[in-house]
C-alpha cells in the first residue's frame, strides 16, 4: 500500500479514543521495558560472567578429582610395594642362585597389581632394582609390546638421575618410552627403596604410568562440553588433542586476577594473553594431587560473551514477555472501560442512521458514557413514531420507482445510471465505488456486444484490468495483477474478446481463494523465434492435478461468474483454434501447491482499419 494512503489512514486511527489509548499503552510499556532491559544488562552482565566461570571451575574440580583418583590409585600401589619386606629384602640382598627371594617380591607385586582392576591401565611398567644384584623384577602390563630390558638399560636413561633426585615427582614430564617396539608416551617415576634398620638406600622403583591417567577423565568431559584442557607438569605445559597430551609452549601473560570469583581457595582465575594465538581468554587452574602438577581450562572471551549474550537474550524475552502481558493486561482494561462503550455508542448511533430508533438498555451504563447512551434512547424514543411513518412513505414511494425503473430499464439506461454513480461517487471522492461503476460499466457494455468479436490485445487487457479491478474490490485488495509486455508491438494484434478474462477469472476462483491467502496474477506477453504471440497467465495458487490439467482443455468447463458462464476453458480454447487454426489455443502447466501457468498460443495478426 502506498505511503500516501498510509499516513490518513494513521492519523485517522490515533485521533480515536482507541487509538490515543493503545499509543499510549504501547508508548509506556515500550520505554519501561527498555529501561529495565538496559538495566538488566548492566545488573546481570557481571553475574553471568561470574556464574559462567564458576561453571567451568566445578567443571574442572571434577576433572581434577577424577586425575586424583587415578593418581591415587598409582600411588598407593608404589607405596605398598615401598614398603613390603618382601621388596625391600630383594633390594638387600646380592643375587644368588636360590631365585625364592626374587620369586616371592616378584608374587608380591603380579598379586597386588591383579587386586586393583584400575591399575592396568594406569600403570603400564614398574621395575624394582636393587642396588647389590644385576636382575630385576618387572611388573608390565599384558598389552605392552616390550623390548629386553635391565637394570644398566635403567639406570642409563638420560632422565633417571634428574627423576632419582626428585623421588616421587614427574619431574622431566612426558617421555618417549625406550623399551616398547612402537613409538608410546608415558610419565616417568623413580621412588627409592630404603634399608629396613637404616636410612640407606637399597634400590629404586622405577614407574611409568600412562597418560591414559590423565586423557581419559579429560576425555568424558569433553563429551560434555567444548572446553580446551591443558596440564601443567612440574616446567612443562601439555594441551588435551585428539585423546593424547601435546607439548605446547607456556607463552601466557597474565592480564588480570579474579580471586574473588573462585568458589574453591585452591583455584586461580586469570585473564591471560597468549603470544601465540594472540588471544584473550579466561584461565582456570586447579592443583593436583601430585607435587607441582596443575589441571587448567582456557574459556575464550569471545565464547564467553556469547554465553552471556544468549543468558541475556532468554532473559530480554522473559521481560518482552512480560511487559507484552502487563500491556495487554492494560490494554485490555482501559478497553472494556473506555473503547467498549464508546464502540457500542457508535454502533448505536449506526443503527440509528440506519433506521432503527428503538430503545437499547445494554447502553446505559453507570458511569458518564451511560448517561450519554440515556440520552440518545431518550432523543430516538421522542421522534420514533415519526420516522415510523416517514419510513413507510419512503418505502411505498421507493415500491413505486422501483417498478417504475423496473418497467423502463435497457442498457442505454444501465450505462447513464453507472456513470451517475459513478460521478457521485467521485464528488464524495469514493474513488473505489468510481472505478469499480467505471469499470463494471464498461464490461457490460462489452458484454452486450457479444464474445465472438476480433479485439487488439491492448483491449482485451483492457478489459481484463476493468474485470480484475472488481475482484480486486471484492477480495478487500488481496491479489494483486503485474503485466509484463517485451514489445509494444504487439498490442495492436488481434485476439478474440473474452479469451484473457475466463483464465483470469479461473486463477482467482480455482487457484488464489482455495489457498485462503492474498496471491498474485503475471501476464506475460512476448514473440517467440517463429514469429507467433506467447500470452502466459501465471498464478501462485494452489495447482492443478496433472490429470485434472489434461482434462481442462477437452471438457465443457465453465468459470464461477454469473457474468461469464458461458465462457470456459475448454471453449476458449475450442475459439482460438476456430478462429486460428489448430496450431494455436490453449496449453497449461500446473504444480500441485506451487501455481499454474496457462499459455495462449496466438498468431501476428495486426489488426486491420
Amino acid at each position: 500500500m502506498p505511503e500516501t494512503a498510509i499516513r490518513p489512514k494513521l492519523h485517522k486511527f490515533l485521533s480515536t479514543i482507541r487509538g490515543r489509548i493503545l499509543f499510549i499503552t504501547l508508548s509506556l510499556t515500550a520505554a519501561i521495558g527498555v529501561i529495565v532491559i538496559f538495566i538488566s544488562y548492566f545488573l546481570v552482565s557481571n553475574n553471568l560472567r561470574q556464574n559462567l566461570l564458576q561453571t567451568s571451575e566445578t567443571t574442572l574440580s571434577f576433572l581434577r578429582s577424577s586425575i586424583d583418583s587415578n593418581m591415587e590409585g598409582v600411588n598407593n600401589y608404589i607405596r605398598s610395594c615401598q614398603g613390603s619386606d618382601k621388596i625391600q629384602k630383594f633390594a638387600m640382598e646380592a643375587a644368588t642362585t636360590d631365585n625364592r627371594v626374587k620369586r616371592e617380591a616378584h608374587d608380591f607385586v603380579t598379586s597386588t597389581y591383579a587386586s586393583n582392576s584400575a591399575l592396568p591401565s594406569h600403570l603400564v611398567r614398574m621395575v624394582i632394582i636393587g642396588k647389590s644384584r644385576k636382575d630385576i623384577v618387572q611388573l608390565v602390563e599384558a598389552s605392552y609390546s616390550t623390548s629386553r630390558i635391565s637394570s644398566e638399560a635403567i639406570l642409563s636413561l638420560p632422565y633417571f638421575d634428574d627423576l632419582h633426585m626428585h623421588p616421587g615427582e614427574a619431574y622431566v614430564g612426558i617421555q618417549e618410552d625406550s623399551f616398547v617396539t612402537r613409538q608410546a608416551a608415558m610419565i616417568p617415576f623413580v621412588y627409592p627403596i630404603q634399608h629396613t634398620y637404616k636410612a640407606d638406600e637399597t634400590g629404586y622403583i622405577f614407574a611409568e604410568i600412562s597418560i591414559n591417567t590423565i586423557t581419559e577423565p579429560i576425555r568424558d568431559y569433553l563429551s560434555r562440553t567444548d572446553y580446551q584442557f591443558y596440564i601443567k607438569i612440574g616446567s612443562n605445559l601439555y594441551q588435551y588433542q585428539n585423546n593424547t597430551l601435546v607439548p605446547c609452549p607456556d607463552d601466557i601473560t597474565v592480564v588480570d586476577a579474579y580471586p574473588d570469583m573462585a568458589l574453591h581457595e585452591n583455584t586461580l582465575i586469570q585473564k591471560v594473553y597468549s603470544e601465540n594465538t594472540g588471544r584473550v581468554s579466561f584461565m582456570i587452574t586447579q592443583p593436583l594431587v601430585m607435587d607441582g602438577w596443575y589441571v587448567m581450562t582456557e574459556v575464550d572471551t569471545h565464547t564467553l560473551s556469547l554465553n552471556i549474550l544468549h543468558s541475556f537474550l532468554l532473559i530480554l524475552l522473559i521481560i518482552i514477555i512480560a511487559v507484552s502481558f502487563i500491556a495487554f493486561v492494560l490494554f485490555s482494561f482501559l478497553s472494556q472501560t473506555i473503547n467498549v462503550p464508546v464502540g457500542q455508542l457508535q454502533l448505536r448511533m449506526k443503527r440509528i442512521e440506519e433506521g432503527d430508533f428503538s430503545r437499547d438498555d445494554s447502553t446505559e451504563w453507570e458511569h458518564e458514557l451511560g448517561d450519554i447512551g440515556k440520552t440518545i434512547n431518550d432523543l430516538s424514543e421522542n421522534v420514533l413514531h415519526l420516522m415510523n411513518q416517514r419510513i413507510e412513505q419512503e418505502k411505498q414511494k421507493k415500491d413505486y420507482e422501483y417498478r417504475m425503473l423496473q418497467s423502463q430499464i435497457n442498457p442505454h439506461f444501465m450505462y447513464n445510471t453507472l456513470n451517475s454513480i459513478k460521478w457521485m461517487a467521485t464528488m464524495q471522492s469514493a474513488t473505489g465505488i468510481a472505478e469499480m461503476t467505471t469499470a463494471l460499466s464498461r464490461l457490460l457494455k462489452n458484454i452486450s456486444n457479444g464474445t465472438t468479436s476480433l479485439i487488439s490485445i491492448q483491449q482485451e487487457l483492457d478489459l481484463v484490468q476493468d474485470y480484475f479491478t472488481i475482484q480486486k474490490y471484492r477480495y478487500g485488495g488481496t491479489i494483486t495483477l503485474e503485466i509484463q509486455i517485451d514489445d509494444e508491438g504487439l498490442l495492436p494484434c488481434q485476439i478474440l474478446k473474452f479469451t484473457m478474462q475466463p483464465l483470469i477469472e479461473n486463477a482467482i476462483f480455482h487457484g488464489i481463494e482455495p489457498k485462503g491467502c492474498a496471491g498474485s496474477i503475471r501476464i506475460h506477453i512476448y514473440k517467440d523465434s517463429s514469429g507467433d504471440i506467447h500470452i502466459e497467465i501465471q498464478d501462485d495458487g494452489v495447482g492443478i492435478q496433472p490429470e485434472v490439467a489434461a482434462g481442462l482443455l477437452v471438457q465443457d468447463t465453465s468459470a464461477g461468474s454469473s457474468f461469464f458462464k458461458e465462457i470456459g476453458i475448454s471453449n476458449v480454447h475450442k475459439r482460438l483454434q476456430y478462429e486460428f487454426g489448430s496450431p494455436y489455443g490453449l496449453s497449461i502447466d500446473s504444480t500441485p501447491g506451487q501455481g499454474t501457468v496457462v499459455t495462449i498460443l496466438l498468431p501476428f495478426t495486426q489488426r486491420k482499419e
